[in-house]
Formats: C-alpha cells, structure tokens, sequence
C-alpha cells in the first residue's frame, strides 16, 4: 500500500509547469475493502496474469497463460492477512492525514466495502473529477501516469484512455508482452473494435475513464468474482480510445489462480459469459468469443486432466451452451488446436480431449508435421486421419490458413553506389523453399500516404534455415535468402522529387501460396540503424524503423538545421543555433521538445534573424523531468526536438554531420545534458543520469577493452548483464580523470567452479555510479560513441566459440556470446541428423574402453558420479583408463584426467554409442539405446519425498508417449544405485526396474565421513570468503514445475525477505543460497558480506561441510544434510499446492519432517534466532529421519559401487 500511495504523490504536471508541480486537478479516493479469509488483501478481482499469447493466430498451446480475471491470492494464513489489512489501513488513515501538497485525498469515515467491484462504485460517487482510474493498493502508477493519460483525454475526449504495463516484484520489473504489443502504436480516438487485443486487456490501473463514460455502463449483475469481465464488456460500449505507448502502471506480479474446477464456480463463470455475449450486437459478439475461446475457454480444457469426471462433464455442457451461439465462421477461423478442442467438445469425445490437452501442454505440438493433402496443408495433431471411425475427425479442421504465415527478418541494410539494399530471409512458416522453383518473391515501394506501387528489383539466394546464423557451414540452407535494391530515384513521380514515406512490401509466393509482408523485423545491430543518404540538395532519403518494426524509407528535404551547440554554465542553459532552409521551418516562432514515447512536452521561443535561428534550453527543465522507475528499468531521458509553427506545424531539425554531438556536464556532479545525432541525422537531447560512453573498442588478445568518457565525478563500476535472466558479470575499470578504460575475458570469467566462458547469449553493458554519503548505487545504460558505431561489430573467435561486440537499438552496447556447437551442429535439423544417422552409424562401430560421466545433463561436475570417478581413479587399475565428463555450454570445468564432452555436439553422440560404461546421475534421451556391451549406471540424484516416474499421476508438460519412454529408458539401465532400504522398493516400483538395484547408500555422502572432511571444510570456507565467528545459513530451495521462463529455465521463487534477514541476522550470520540448476536467475545480493550466491559451487556437499543451519522445502538435499546432525528448517509457503497439485508425496512430510515447517520469511527469522530451542525440540524427529533414510551413509558407498559395478582391484 505505502509504494502504491508513494506513486500518487509522485504525480508530476507533464507540461511547461515546474517539474515539482502535482499534476493539475487530482484528487485520491481512497476505499478500504474487507479482506475474506485466506484472501491477501494485495489482491483484486483483474489480478490475474494478462494473456501473453498473440491471440491473431493458434499458438500451438506452447505457453499456459492464465487469462480470467479470477487470482486471488490464497497462500497466507488468516493471521497474516488481517496484519496485512490493519497495516494498510494506517498507511491509508495518515496518507489522508497529512496528504502531500496539491493533492486532494478522500477517505471516506465507512466500514470497508465487502469487495473490489463495490470499493470502484463508492469510489466513483466520492470522486468529483470528469475522470476516474482505479488502482489497486498493491499497484503503482509512474509518475507521469496521471496527467499523461489526461493530456489524451482532453485533446481527444475520448470515453477511455488505455496506457503501457510493467509487472513487478521483488526480483525487479519487466514489460507486460500482452501490453507491449496491444500498446505498441500510438492511437487516438479509436474504435476500440480497431484496436487489437484490447477486449482481452484484464488489467485495470492503466485505464482512464470518461466519468460521464463509466456512469452510463450498463449493470449486468455479476458476481464480484466476474466483475473483470463486465470490465472489459465495457471497453466494447466506448465511442472512441486512446492507447498509449508509454507505461503508465506498475502491476504486481502476483500468484493467480484461474476458476476453481468446481461445479459452483464454473456455472456462475461461465454464465457470466453468456450474459455479457448476449449483450452485444452480432459483428461485436465475435470480438467478445475470440479472446475467450483463444484464452480462458481454451485453458479451462487443458486443465481438465485435474477435474473429475463429474466437472467435466458439467464443463461439456456449460461449454456447448456458450457454443450454440457462437458463430460458426468464428469457429472456423481459429488455429487448428482450438478448432479441434472445440470439435471434441461439440461431439463429447471427454478422452480424445484428455489426449489432446495432455499432447497440446508437451513439446509435442512442436514436433507435429505439416502434409499437403491436394491443394491444402494440414498439421497432423492427434487424430489427423485417424482409420478408427470413433476417433475420425474431419479433415478441415486441421487445415492450415493464417498459421502459414510468413516469417521475414532483415539482416543487412547498407548504402552502394546510392541504392540502398536491405537484405534478410523470408518465406513461408512450415514450407521450406528447398528449391529455387519453389519460392518466388516480388517487391515494391508502397507509397504510405498515396499508396503507390513501385516494382523494385529482388535477388533470392540460398541461404541458412530460418532460424540458423547465414554461415556456409550450416546443417541445412533453403532458398530463403533476398536482397531488394531501392534505388531512390524510382520513387519519384513525373521526374519529381516529393516527400513522403514508404514501405517495402515483399509479395512471397511458394508452391501456388500467396503471402504479402512488410520489411520488419531488424535483428540486433546494424540493420537497426540503416544510415541516411542525399540525393539532392538539401534533399535526404532516411530509412528508419517504426513502432511496428517495419521499415519506413523517407524521402525528406532539409528545412531546418542545427549549425553548433554550447552550454553556458552559468545560466545552465543550452544554446542552439541554426538556420531555416525551407517551408515550414521558416514561420516557426517555437522549439518544442518531446519527451520519449510522449510523456512531457516543454516549449521554447525562437530567436530569428532572416535565414538563422537560435534558442536557449534550460536544463534543469530537462533534468528534473528525467524519469528513473523501478530501479531504471523505465528509464525516459531522451527529447526529441521539433521547430512548430503558429499553426501548429513541425519540423524536425537535423543535426548534419559536421556538427558533432556532445556532453555537457550540467545540473550536478552525476547528471549531464547531451546533445545527440538520431539514426535518421535529427537532432535530440539527453538529460539525466550522466552515463558513460565507449568512444574504443577492441579484442587484445582473449580480453576486451574498452575506453572512453564519463564526465560524473563519481564511481564507476561497469557490469555486463544476462539477457532473459537475473545474472551479472563485472568488469574491471580504471579511472582517470573522467577518461576510462575497461577490460573483461568473457571467455576466462572467475567463478566458483574456476575459469569458465560466459554462457551463450547476450550480455548488455550498464554502468553502475556509485554515490556518496550511504547513497545507493544507480544503474545506467553505457553508450557507444557514434564514431565507433560504424566499426561494429568485433568478433573473437577463440577454439570453443565465438564472442562478438555489437549494440541494439540506437546503440546499447550488447556482448553475444555464441554456443559451443558448431555450425554444422545447431538446429533442430543438424540435431535430428546427428541423433538418427550418426547415432546408429556409431553403434555399428567397435566399443571404446572409457567411462563418460553426467551429472545433471552436463551442468555440474558433482554429486555420486563424481564420487564414483574419484574412487576408480584411486584404484591402480583405472588410474589411467581413459574417462570423459559431459559439460554443457562450457559451464562445468572437469579436472585435466577427464576429457569433456560437448552436450549436443558430435562427440557427445558418439560417446553415447561406443563408451564402454556410462555413469550418471540423470534421465538419458529417449533415443539412446545401449548396446550388449556396454554398461549403464544411474545413480538418481535425490531421495525420495516427491514422487517420481510411474508414480507422479498428472505428468505436466510431457508428451502423450511419456511413460512409453520412460520405460524404454529403464530397460537400458544396468544398475540403479539406492541410498536405503527404504528407497529401494519405492525405485523398483516408480521406475519399473527389472534390473539390480545396488542398495549401497549414495556415494555423494561419502565425504561426511572422510577423514579429510574437516581440511574439505576450511578450503571450502576460504574459497567461498566467508568470515571467521559468522554462523553458516545454506538456504537451498527446489525448484517449481510451473515457474518458468521456457522449458527447462525455472525462474528462482524466491520468497524469503533477504532484507529483513540481513537486518536481524546481519552481524552474525552469513547466508548463502544455492538455486536449483535448473533455475536461472541470480541470486539478489542484500547487505554487506551477508547474502552469498554459491549456486556455481560445483559441489553442494561441501558446502554441506561449512553449514550450520539448512534451510529448504521439499530439496531431497535434507536426506544428505542430516548426516551432519545441523538443524534443518523447512520453508514451506506453499506446501498444499506443491504437495496436491504439483508433485505429491510419498509420506507425511508434515509429520516426518526433521525440523519445523515454516510458512512466512519472519517465521524463519525468528526460527534462526533461536535455533538451540528448535533444534532440541525437533531432536526426536530428525533421530528417526536419520535412522529411516540413512542407514546406509557410512563412507563406503563408491567403494561398494565400484566394487560391483567395475569389479575388485
């Protein structure tokens, strides 16, 4: 509640006003609502999670978006809800107290509304504006949201104002995708019918409503549980909208829940839904069923394998209702999934749907193949063509129509002998143009105003697949690749010259199908900035790219030009000249700057003298509008300048090239003013947080180095962060003066596993100043000089991959770390080859004498593999028997005895198919088949609380043939190693093993008994710096099925409040956590010496070693912790979902438990602060856990693996 009333008081007036002034004519209403039992009082009824799925087109059930409007939180006990509520309702009481200048706040003297739909009506009667927004307590609003949303409503007097969406949470905040791209073109006085998406738009913060507007929408009656969707039934009653590119609400990221599967809840949803439909007129009922369909409906089916069979049966029913008055030319027109969920609901084929939910939420549907069937294409989805009448499906209903869509990216657009050539791949998704015959493309410049069509020259080439780099050596090429030439003087009309804009439309045709698409689509780097090009005097063709990503080449003249720059610093003014070249610059009496994407606009008078002009700019105006949210994630800094007229017509000065841009110290020893060149030569400014530019760069030898300019008379430390995920690297810098030079080897970073190469991806350089006086350290975008720009990109190429220096956007620098695999190795196709030619190619061949050893796929150099390899190679017989460790992406670096092998790369498939033995600790491709003589160990990685194989009952995100696999891959095991007596039948039964199962103990646990594990431990604790006297906290939770970025990249949940244990642990303990492997963020770093990321140690036990006190949930790593007798707590925030719905148990974890169950971050504090009393009273529980568990751990388990599997020496 605090951040969301901070965020009001933050409203600025976006005009000429001072930038400290509120923005004009607001006022807060604020509206306590009674928090039901169970239910956080953060939530509200759109809290739900918006759609991110592209709702034009069938996509392939590839994400689960939760788009109902349902999401209450439920994961807080009744005790921490009330807290909540009464610590909010003071916030609310002195906010309204003492309320910030300018600011009207209302808090009305009632009791607290039963729910959120009643807080908006006793809002909206309270209020006494024209317009209303409603916000959420948990949300926030930037701080030009208010008078940014009101500026467009009052120019267009539209009945709704519709603004961008960022999502947070205490990992930081991110752009809603649904809204980045319902948001991403400006629009105003719209028919909301026009604007795409914006009916599946949930959220509520970003939305300004005509007060006359809201008070004449219709009540539907609905639930309060429905309340969003008569919401956005509303957005379809508005005569007009405005969207906004700029983000105007802050959402917090939330836990959401879709509709219970239950009788009750699904009637009255569902219901719901009818009534709204029936609302609206024919032509807007198929606007209100498309979203639904595609979003909600579509997800109540495939979660239909958690409902019993009497809700899906209801659900059938419900669902045919609603369907009888769905037209059926809507029908026809949706992807084939939906098509074919829909036909399966119309007929009551209860299983067939159950196989297609299960087939749709797998990789499956990645995998299904296109055929051609007469003149159509089809996708073959379960049941296409089925020989089986009671499983026959008409065949229409696989055929594809908007799925064939053409893909396009542009790769190269430079300037040659005046013509400009843009270059890229194009063609047909699902029809590869294998041949020349098969692909014809045809080009033309559409004139966007006149809509003249001028035919342009196009070469097709051969060229990479898709979705391959265009290297030579590539697995596969198609004839994919073009070149259209524009030579500007085709664009004129009659001989003459005219300005305007135009697009480049490519006419695709591939075995008698036509597409049409629009250049678009730049990859990162220099295609993003195509440079500018005179074709006569004062007159300029400017490619640029618009919001839509596509390209726009504008044939423009001069009329106005900056000629030189200055500031004074004693005025803190910059001073522009220039000069007025033609119509309409010459009658322009004002400068006016715009504040990127729109958000502010501040005017200045021109001075003119005949032919020159000049103006002055205070940059304080500029600086104290900067706009910095969420840590700098929305950063707004940059003006673009425009000269306008009397009547209201602009031009944009250019900025020539002789005239060099600069950056002027201003306003304060970290903030600067910078006059800057835009891709198409215009002029812009900079205001902000003065940021560091790299004016040289270059590769000296494995390190990159790079120099330039920072005019803040601060600290600098520069970072290089992970694309997609929380991870950072730091590079080294000196300083002197404001000159600096910085180096990094992202080929040798230091980490805790030693030396390793930088993961593949992308890196973006930020600089991070660090104030003084306790100020906390800000983040800023580091630049490139513009001189530099045009001597990128730098490459290293080293032996394991490449390391290019490249940028984005208008130049953000950007490290692109290549894979390991090499050309002929990437893609899906170069892997199908590898897998199903060279593979059973190799398995002909003689067996190789050799071990190769995985563990975790690859990720980690650990665990019982491990252990097994170092007590064979203490054995004189294998001390020289060649062995090999599989590492994935260079990220695991095995000691010097052990050749690596490449996951995924040629030698991985070969050592698969001819190492004599295979040791690991994970599941082996479906595609392996061991031969006679060879011999296959799995050690398993975890002991048994969460289920695993045949017992896991709702395998989530696996293919239908999931447990056929599963199968086939326990038939090529030799042995299965078991840490107890306990284990061994719950393996026999989840895996289905008929072979030996060695019931030795894991050889992981080994160390805890090693006479060398005190020596371990003190190496341990100076390789990890901890400090002497600190007591060791390991907080190491697992991972989460359904928290992820993409499949196999888990994000880390984390819900202890680093903060809040720094501040009551901070001074004598350390904590440490270790993120599963499958999880890819970092681990935020709070405090000084306290938070440790040990997530790259390579082995967790011997960070075991140095543990005082463990903290997990449900990590099989409790059954190895409790042999070192250290007090375990159990954080356990959501143990009925996980335990119910996710994985389930194989005992009463509650009751087994070796230490306390804890349920919110404070809990844990207080456990840890009085750890001597938890442990004593859990002593007789974790006693009975060991003797369970672990009756096997003694020292000797490699050694009795060994002896079994490779034989005594």
């Amino acid at each position: 509640m605090q951040n969301c009333l901070d965020s009001l008081a933050r409203q600025r007036d976006g005009g000429g006003g001072a930038a400290t002034d509120p923005a004009p004519g607001f006022e807060v209403v604020l509206v306590p609502v009674r928090a039901a039992t169970g239910e956080d009082p953060r939530s509200s009824d759109s809290s739900a999670e918006d759609a991110d799925v592209d709702l034009s087109g069938d996509d392939d059930g590839a994400e689960e978006s939760d788009t109902s409007d349902q999401g209450e939180d439920a994961d807080q006990g009744d005790e921490t809800v009330q807290d909540t509520r009464a610590d909010a309702l003071a916030v609310a009481r002195a906010f309204a107290a003492a309320p910030p200048p300018g600011l009207s706040v209302v808090l009305p003297d009632t009791a607290p509304v039963p729910d959120h739909p009643s807080a908006r009506v006793r809002g909206a009667a309270a209020a006494t504006g024209t317009h209303l927004l409603f916000l959420d307590g948990g949300d926030a609003l930037t701080g030009y949201a208010v008078s940014y949303l009101a500026a467009s409503a009052a120019d267009t007097r539209s009945d709704l104002v519709v603004g961008n969406v960022h999502r947070f949470s205490e990992l930081g905040a991110t752009p809603s995708r649904f809204h980045r791209k319902l948001c991403g073109k400006h629009r105003v006085a719209e028919d909301p019918r026009a604007v795409h998406g914006l009916v599946s738009d949930t959220a509520l913060g970003n939305k300004l409503w005509l007060r006359a507007f809201w008070n004449s929408l219709t009540d539907h009656g609905l639930a309060p549980e429905d309340a969003g969707l008569g919401l956005r039934r509303a957005v379809l009653a508005a005569a007009a909208v405005d969207v906004l590119p700029a983000t105007v609400l802050l959402k917090r990221q939330r836990e959401t829940a879709p509709v219970p599967l239950e009788p009750q809840a699904l009637t009255r949803r569902l219901h719901a839904m009818g009534v709204l439909a029936a609302s609206l007129s024919t032509a807007d009922r198929q606007l209100w069923d498309r979203p639904l369909l595609q979003g909600e409906l579509r997800q109540l089916l495939l979660r239909l394998d958690d409902a019993d069979e009497e809700v899906r049966e209801l659900v059938f029913d419900l669902l045919n209702t609603y369907l009888d008055h769905v037209s059926p030319r809507l029908l026809r027109g949706l992807g084939v999934l939906d098509r074919l969920l829909y036909h399966l609901v119309r007929k009551r084929r209860v299983d067939d749907l159950l196989e297609v939910a299960t087939f749709a939420k797998s990789v499956e549907i990645k995998k299904a193949n296109v055929v051609r069937r007469g003149l159509g294409y089809y996708i073959r989805y379960p049941f296409f063509d089925a020989t089986d009448p009671a499983k026959a499906v008409p065949r229409d209903v696989y055929r594809l129509d908007d799925e064939l869509r053409v893909r396009q990216k542009t790769e190269d657009v430079h300037w040659k002998d005046g013509r400009l050539h843009i270059s890229g791949r194009v063609g047909i998704q699902h029809l590869r143009a294998r041949k020349r015959w098969q692909q014809h493309v045809v080009a033309f410049a559409v004139n966007t105003s006149t809509r003249r069509r001028v035919r342009l020259p196009v070469h097709t080439r051969l060229a990479a697949e898709y979705r391959l780099p265009d290297l030579v050596d590539a697995a596969r090429h198609d004839y994919g690749g073009f070149t259209v030439i524009v030579d500007p003087r085709r664009l004129r009309t009659g001989g003459r010259w005219e300005p305007g804009d135009w697009k480049v439309e490519l006419v695709v045709v591939n075995r008698g199908l036509a597409r049409r698409r629009i250049i678009g689509n730049p990859v990162a780097g220099p295609p993003e900035r195509p440079g500018y090009h005179q074709i006569d005097d004062d007159l300029w063709v400017r490619p640029r790219w618009n919001r839509d990503r596509h390209l726009i080449v504008a044939v423009e003249p001069s009329r106005a030009r900056i000629t030189d720059h200055r500031y004074d610093a004693g005025t803190g003014q910059l001073e522009l000249d220039g000069e007025l070249v033609s119509p309409p610059a010459a009658r322009a009496t004002e400068l006016r700057l715009v504040r990127r994407p729109g958000t502010a606009v501040l005017s200045y008078p021109l001075t003119v003298h005949g032919g020159r002009v000049s103006a002055r700019v205070r940059a304080a105006d500029l600086l104290d509008r900067s706009v910095a949210e969420c840590g700098g994630v929305i950063r707004q800094e940059v003006w673009d300048a425009h000269l306008v007229t009397p009547d209201q017509e602009s031009v944009a000065p250019v900025l020539p090239d002789t005239v060099h841009g600069r950056t002027y110290a201003a306003g304060g020893s970290h903030q600067e003013l910078a006059v800057q060149r835009t891709p198409t030569g215009h002029l812009a400014l900079r205001a902000g947080h003065a940021r560091p530019v790299v004016e040289e760069a270059a590769w000296e030898g494995r390190r990159l180095v790079l120099r330039g300019d920072f005019t803040a008379d601060a600290e600098l430390r520069l970072v290089a962060r992970a694309h997609g995920r929380d991870e950072e690297h730091p590079l080294e810098v000196k300083r002197s003066g404001s000159r600096f030079t910085a180096e990094f080897a992202p080929a040798d970073v230091p980490t805790l596993s030693g030396e390793l190469s930088l993961a593949a991806g992308g890196y973006q350089l930020w600089g991070r100043v660090l104030g003084g006086d306790g100020q906390e350290a800000t983040d800023v975008g580091v630049e490139f000089a513009e001189d530099l720009i045009s001597h990128l990109p730098l490459a290293l190429q080293t032996s394991e991959r490449t390391y290019t220096l490249s940028y984005k956007g208008h130049g953000l620098p950007v490290l692109r770390v290549g894979t390991d695999l090499h050309p002929s190795e990437r893609g899906a196709f170069a892997q199908r080859e590898l897998r199903e030619t060279f593979y059973r190619a190799q398995r002909h061949e003689p067996v190789v004498e050799g071990v190769l050893f995985d563990s975790y796929t690859g990720r980690q150099y650990s665990d019982s593999p491990q252990s097994i390899y170092a007590e064979l190679r203490g054995r004189e017989r294998w001390a020289d028997y060649p062995m090999s460790w599989l590492v994935a992406d260079g990220q695991v670096r095995p000691p010097a005895d052990l050749e690596p092998v490449r996951h995924r790369g040629r030698e991985y498939y070969e050592a698969l198919a001819r190492s004599r033995y295979l040791v690991s600790n994970s599941r082996q491709p479906a595609w392996f088949h061991r031969r006679p003589d060879q011999v296959v160990v799995q050690t398993w990685h975890g002991s048994m609380l969460k289920r695993i194989g045949f017992d896991v009952e709702n395998i989530r995100g696996k293919s239908r043939d999931y447990f056929d696999k599963l199968a086939w891959e326990t038939r090529q095991w030799d042995y299965l190693v078991s840490p107890s007596p306990w284990a061994t039948p719950i393996l026999r039964s989840a895996f289905r093993f008929e072979g030996e199962i060695l019931e030795t103990g894991y050889p992981r646990n080994d160390i805890f008994f090693s006479p060398d594990a005190e020596a371990v431990a003190e190496r341990t604790r100076r390789r990890l710096g901890l400090p002497e006297g600190k007591k060791v906290v390991l907080y190491a939770p697992t991972w989460r099925d359904d928290k992820y970025y993409t499949r196999g990249k888990h994000k880390l949940d984390l819900h202890l409040d680093l903060r809040r244990m720094y501040e009551a642990l901070g001074d004598d303990h350390v904590l440490l956590v270790r993120r599963h492997p499958r999880v890819v963020d970092s681990v935020p770093i709070v405090g000084e010496d306290f938070v440790y990321d040990v997530s790259l140690y390579p082995e967790i036990m011997e960070l075991f070693l140095v543990t005082d006190v463990l903290v997990t949930d449900y990590s099989s790593m409790m059954f190895d912790f409790a042999n070192t007798g250290r007090p375990m707590l159990f954080f356990t925030y959501d143990l009925e979902s996980y335990r119910d719905n996710l994985r389930g148990f194989y005992f009463d974890f509650e009751e087994t438990a070796p230490g306390p169950l804890l349920t919110r971050s404070d809990d844990v504090i207080g456990a840890l602060l009085d750890i001597d009393r938890v442990a004593e009273e859990h002593r007789g529980t974790y006693r009975s856990f060991v003797d369970q568990f672990c009756p096997l751990d003694d020292g000797h388990a490699a050694e009795r693996v060994v002896d079994r599997v490779f034989g005594k020496d």
